[in-house]
């Protein structure tokens, strides 16, 4: 059984991951049928830039389906990507085992261990295929070198630590490491620890050197003990390096090499054909003419290792994490200058949600920003909510971009609009929103009155298909209830109800709030921008742009699953700065958690935004509950800005699996740096723009007309080209 292993890095994952592979070392007597052997096979490989374009062109739309300012996009990416991408060493990590279990349940086993694991879905890479053996080296049928080191049974000196494998894995040339581990049974363990204890009791020297090794002996024996009285076990571990070179000097220079960058002592194999052969082959079970030639013992053949020691030496294999994903686009590096690649519409994904933290001048929407307009490239429909009117992609052309500016008297939002699927939760909202406006306070007889209104004027759209009722037929519904109502006091609540909804009728407010919905909602074009600017701030008029912004994104939702129903299958992307601000009313924010929930069943990313945790959350429920936490629970990404020192004990709470360490560096994170918690990854990295990107979300008006200029000038050279 082949399995591929997860890797992390060593910088960012929690301490705990370094040996999380300990219980398989324990358990391999219970999991292997004969003999309790396992094997770690490490290649190290180089990610180039050539790779990285070859993922991304195959995920990417077509050039012949772009229109002209897309296509200038997709040029300057691909420019962008040749002159930033260096070449990255990374290791793909795979364990072969033979097990009792079969492949579904050594997964969901490694998985309850906490390592990651997957089945094989590719060829095992192997250094060749076919090889001529000679006394101290290989040759392939392409003319290449090849020689075998493994590590010497006595590590006498050396220290076992997390990076003991880093430097090894880190060379630029191609390696193939394997760690084998086979387990002692209690009568071979308790056999070796009385044979290496009497060896030292009575192999004392002479000397003042020698009578102090053999004290350090009789004190290592005792320590080993009480380890494995403990529960660990005692296991014979021992790492083989296979080096590669085009001539039999590079190969032989590569050795020493190895020698060197090894935290392990290291010793050549001679005559290895049969070792290379059995290593790195799908089996644990050694060849019968090899195991015969190298005697019953052959995998007890190691360095002896508690189970402390294996994890810990097997962790440093794993921990060489160098993000390899190659189908996407690029965010940005990580701290090891690896191109962090991102497709938020992985299907692996639990989830294309994604929630962005950070304070003002951080570049959290700037890198939101770039984010989506590469995954422009990859056919996907932006939605994007621009709450200070920076956002301008005209360049992509009017067959592409649309923009619709809200807060005006040429874009008037009904806050009515029909935006449920179900009459009750329509009337439920459509009150939330009645009493962010003023209109009523929340007492029973208010709610009652408007219920009642609300209910009457809502059923013909659901039973017949009517349009949605505006404010003024509701101020006329309940001119009506006043004067049906025979009580005094119902009359009096429905009158000033009637009074405080001519506010937004007839009154200052009429011209966003008293017509139809003028905004196009359609979602036609591949870019659709609502520029939220011009809407009242908080704090002059606030609870009116929360109303506004709510309906908004209602709005902008039902217009999804127009689209939907239409068979339009384009993934969609949908950005909402100020979320925070949709969290302060329970019944709005319980409308916009379920609908970023049930995001995955449209084929919608919702990205959600805002300063920190305190504002997004919101206020907490009845039950204790922050109104935000569903947004949390249901993102799949997670980019972390710099936050400010008084929010890292929040962000422990919210997101307890990241490492203390990484929490620590948040408030003294640079601008365009993020923490990035991905399905896979964890990381740090640096959003990279090209200068395109960097001068189309400027707010400076120059840098404006400088795109503009550098699209035609890129349209230019493509009409020229074809």
């Amino acid at each position: 059984m082949i399995l591929q292993l997860g890797t992390f890095d060593y910088l960012t994952a929690p301490a705990v991951r370094l040996v999380n592979t300990a219980p398989l070392w324990a358990a391999l007597p219970r999991l292997s049928p004969e003999r309790p052997l396992a094997r770690l096979l490490a290649v190290a490989d180089t990610l180039r830039r050539e790779d990285i374009l070859a993922g991304f062109r195959q995920v990417a739309t077509p050039e012949a389906h772009l229109p002209s300012g897309v296509l200038a996009c997709r040029l300057d990416y691909e420019e962008f990507i040749h002159a930033n991408v260096q070449a990255v060493r990374y290791t793909r990590v795979y364990l072969v085992l033979d097990s009792v279990l079969g492949e579904d349940a050594t997964l969901a086993l490694l998985g309850a261990y906490g390592v990651q694991a997957w089945p094989l879905d590719h060829e095992l890479p192997r250094p060749f295929a076919r090889a001529r053996v000679y006394w101290d080296h290989l040759q392939s049928e392409d003319g290449r070198y090849f020689a075998l080191l493994r590590s010497r049974n006595n590590q006498y000196g050396r220290l076992l630590h997390p990076q003991t494998l880093h430097s090894l894995l880190a060379q630029e040339f191609p390696l193939w490491v394997a760690l084998q581990v086979s387990t002692y049974t209690a009568g071979e363990t308790a056999a070796l620890l009385r044979q290496k204890s009497a060896m030292a009791l009575y192999g004392e020297g002479k000397t003042e050197e020698s009578r102090h090794e053999s004290a350090l002996a009789v004190e290592g024996v005792q320590v080993v003990r009480e380890v494995l009285a403990r529960g660990e076990a005692l296991h014979a571990a021992r790492l083989y390096v296979l080096v590669d070179g085009e001539t039999l000097a590079e190969c032989r220079q590569r050795q020493e090499i190895v020698r060197g960058a090894c935290g392990l002592d290291l010793e050549r194999v001679y005559g290895a054909g049969g070792e290379v052969e059995e290593l790195f082959s799908g089996s644990v079970r050694p060849q019968p003419r090899l195991f015969s030639l190298l005697g019953s013992d052959a995998t007890r053949d190691g360095t002896p290792l508690t189970t402390s020691g294996v994890a810990i030496l097997a962790g440093s294999a794993l921990s060489y994490r160098r993000r390899t994903e190659q189908r996407g686009v690029m965010l940005g590096v990580d701290r090891n200058q690896a191109p962090v690649i991102l497709n938020l519409f992985d299907d692996r994904a639990p989830s294309y949600n994604m929630v962005v933290l950070g304070q003002t001048g951080s570049g959290k929407t700037f890198a939101v920003q770039l984010l989506m307009m590469r995954h422009l490239l990859l056919g996907t429909r932006l939605i994007l909510i621009d709450p200070q009117g920076n956002i301008d992609l005209s360049f992509l052309g009017q067959e592409v971009y649309q923009r619709s500016v809200l807060g005006t008297s040429q874009a008037a939002v009904n806050v009515l609009d029909v935006v449920q699927d179900e009459v009750g939760g329509q009337v439920e909202l459509a009150l939330s929103l009645l009493r962010i406006l003023g209109v009523h306070s929340g007492q029973a007889l208010e709610r009652a009155l408007l219920d009642e209104a609300l209910l009457t004027l809502y059923m013909p759209c659901f039973q017949q298909g009517a349009p949605s009722p505006t404010l003024g037929d509701l101020q006329a519904a309940m001119e009506r209830q006043a004067g049906r109502y025979q009580s005094a006091t119902v009359r009096e609540v429905a009158e000033r109800l009637t009074l405080t909804l001519g506010i937004y009728t007839r009154g200052s407010q009429a011209a966003l709030f008293g017509r139809p919905t003028s905004v196009d909602f359609r979602l036609e074009h591949a870019v659709n921008v609502y520029d939220v600017s011009k809407l009242p701030h908080q704090g002059l008029g606030g609870n009116l742009r929360t109303a506004l912004l709510a309906i908004l994104v209602a709005s902008i939702n039902q217009g999804i699953r127009r689209r939907r129903s239409l068979r339009d299958r384009a993934p969609i992307l949908f950005f909402v700065d100020e979320m925070g601000i949709l969290m302060r009313d329970a019944v709005i924010a319980e409308y916009i958690s379920s609908e970023y929930k049930t995001a995955r069943a449209r084929l919608v990313g919702m990205i959600v935004a805002d300063q920190d945790l305190h504002s997004l959350l919101g206020p907490r429920d009845e039950k204790g509950l922050h109104h935000g936490v569903p947004m949390l629970a249901n993102a799949a990404n997670v980019l972390l800005f710099n936050q400010k020192d008084s929010e890292r004990a929040r962000v422990q709470e919210h997101f307890p699996t990241l490492p203390e360490k990484v929490v620590e560096v948040l408030p003294i994170l640079p601008r365009g740096t993020c923490v990035a918690s991905l399905p896979d990854d964890l990381l740090i990295v640096s959003v990279l723009p090209s200068d395109l990107e960097r001068i189309v979300f400027s707010s400076r008006m120059q840098d404006r007309e400088r795109a503009r200029e550098i699209v035609q000038r890129l349209q230019l050279e493509l009409e020229r080209s074809r």
